[in-house]
């Protein structure tokens, strides 16, 4: 009976995961419909309103779940943390960027590509989706691939497995054409995941998220 309930609880684990995961990939879809009709102002804040409200519902979800599972004590924001984090995130995404170039001809990912394309097109969604990228999104997928999925399957002190399918799971959330694509989002998520289990806090993972976000997004806008 024991062997059946815990079955049963992990499906339930996995299930609780792939809604999370298809949850996040629905605000950009309201932005892209947007983009769809610059000109139908009222159609865009309708959009926009129910983006918002959206990554309101998946935030406060993914809350509650990571404050139910969290097994980790928690601690102050490490700004020496992120800063190091980021200068490895910085040194790794040029590496797979240089390899992308080189095996695929591709000097961007699919995954960049798609965001430039929602950019510009309709002003409101762009300022909206633009705010939301160096915001909402490092703290929805921080909740959601740090925070819930390492707390979910694994116990306190299994470091490097909650690292690496923290890694796998975040890459497959963000669209890759080939497998240098992949990598360089497994890459990105295992960092966080890395600076997230040896703080025990998301604020750190979050902040190093938040940071990456804030440098890709104006390189786009080309601020």
């Amino acid at each position: 009976m024991s062997k059946l309930a815990n079955i049963f609880n992990f499906i339930y684990r996995v299930g609780i995961m792939l809604i999370l995961f298809l949850l996040i990939q629905l605000p950009p879809v309201a932005i892209s419909i947007a983009n769809r009709h610059p000109n139908n102002f009222w159609l865009t804040i309708l959009l926009v309103a129910i983006f918002l409200m959206m990554f309101a519902f998946i935030i406060g979800w993914a809350r509650r779940l990571y404050q139910q599972y969290n097994q980790l004590n928690g601690g102050r924001l490490r700004i020496g943390l992120v800063v190091l984090g980021y200068f490895v995130l910085v040194i790794g995404m040029a590496f797979f960027g240089q390899l992308n170039a080189l095996l695929f001809h591709q000097t961007q990912t699919a995954n960049n590509q798609a965001i430039a394309q929602m950019l510009n097109h309709n002003q409101l969604a762009t300022v909206v989706f633009a705010i939301s990228a160096c915001t909402l999104t490092p703290v929805a997928e921080e909740l959601i691939f740090r925070g819930v999925l390492t707390n979910l399957f694994f116990k306190p002190n299994w470091f490097w497995p909650k690292v690496v399918l923290s890694g796998l799971v975040f890459s497959c959330a963000h669209i890759s054409t080939n497998i240098i694509s992949f990598l360089t989002y497994c890459f990105m998520g295992m960092v966080l995941a890395y600076v997230y289990c040896r703080s025990g806090s998301l604020k750190n993972s979050i902040a190093l998220h938040a940071l990456n976000n804030i440098v890709a997004m104006a390189a786009l806008l080309k601020i």
